[in-house]
């Protein structure tokens, strides 16, 4: 190092080098083809080879250019904008698709065969068939019938572990002898009838967060939504472990970004409440960001946290949740005596 300063310090800086003028024979790094005319957009400093001879203690080296390092970055950046592109496009199709699917006032469902007769456990609409014509403005068309879709969605719900937890977890069965739970509950049940908002719970462990988030997705599940359950624990460690294989992160965080309804659970926890690593972040704001942007996706939180405490952790994340949760932001103060976890133990 102290070599290279001193050959340079006779030259003024790399300002020389920049320009892509001639340099001293006694530089220390030199374009392989010194004589090559720079073409507009060549790098300066190699000429466009890619590749620049490096004199270290009066012996020759050929090393990669600067400039290999920048286009890697460049190109970096380029492929997360189409993927983005890819990503809202795909999701542009799934919601014109969605929006002939689901609107009852304008859909006519027909059964294929409308003469089969019905057993007992078949869908009422297909006939168990999984199949039916749809009626919208006059125009017939064939799609999947409205059970197909609630299988899959319980099909997922399986895979997570949540599916038994939707039967214990109802409205009916959450309890409301407090006036927080009884205005958490409401504000559940308010939630249900709005459109393009988001549902976050933060604080108190055990008082019941999860059980009124489960109660929300079985809900929309009933309505024919597609719905997502994830532990953020468990989820960021596989997104994490699949991030420089492409395909197979693609695949696994797809759903989380074009589901109509994604509630993450424990959202933000860590080991002994350390600050979530800039991975765990990075990974956080491609979710929040993209169900943020398409604003007709629905987004359920459950954490230990509160949005100021995300806000802390993340500004840009943090801003999008406390913008989208307006009117159906709770925080439950925490109380040993609201664990009810620990009340049943008692």
């Amino acid at each position: 190092m102290e070599q290279f300063q001193k050959q340079n310090k006779n030259h003024k800086s790399m300002e020389t080098y920049s320009k892509g003028v001639d340099f001293p024979s006694d530089f220390p790094i030199q374009p392989i083809h010194p004589d090559k005319p720079i073409k507009e957009g060549d790098c300066p400093i190699c000429r466009g080879d890619g590749i620049v001879k490096v004199f270290e203690n009066g012996i020759q080296h050929y090393a990669s250019c600067i400039c290999n390092k920048h286009n890697e970055q460049l190109g970096k950046a380029v492929e997360i904008v189409e993927r983005i592109r890819k990503r809202q496009k795909e999701y542009q199709e799934q919601r014109e698709y969605e929006s002939h699917t689901y609107d009852e006032k304008e859909i006519k469902y027909m059964p294929i065969h409308p003469d089969k007769a019905i057993k007992e456990g078949d869908c009422p609409i297909c006939g168990g068939v999984g199949i039916v014509r749809a009626v919208i403005n006059g125009v017939e068309y064939m799609r999947n019938c409205i059970c197909i879709k609630k299988q899959i969605a319980i099909q997922q719900l399986k895979k997570s572990g949540i599916a038994e937890s939707i039967e214990k977890y109802t409205f009916d069965k959450f309890q409301t002898p407090q006036e927080w739970q009884r205005r958490l509950k409401q504000k559940a049940l308010n939630f249900l009838k709005e459109e393009n908002k988001w549902f976050f719970v933060g604080g108190q462990v055990g008082c019941g967060k999860t059980h009124i988030c489960t109660a929300i997705l079985a809900e929309f599940l009933k309505k024919g939504m597609s719905v997502r359950y994830v532990i953020w624990t468990n989820e960021i460690v596989r997104l994490k472990a699949n991030k420089m294989d492409d395909e197979n992160y693609q695949r696994m965080i797809s759903p989380l970004l074009t589901t109509k309804v994604l509630y993450i659970d424990d959202f933000f926890k860590t080991e002994q409440g350390k600050r979530p690593s800039e991975a765990d972040i990075r990974t956080a704001f491609e979710i929040i960001n993209y169900r943020y942007v398409n604003s007709n996706l629905i987004t359920i939180f459950s954490t230990e946290k509160t949005v100021d405490d995300i806000i802390d952790i993340d500004e840009a994340i943090g801003s999008r949740i406390h913008e989208k949760t307006k009117g159906y932001r709770n925080v439950i103060l925490k109380d040993e005596g609201r664990n009810w976890r620990l009340r049943e133990e008692k």
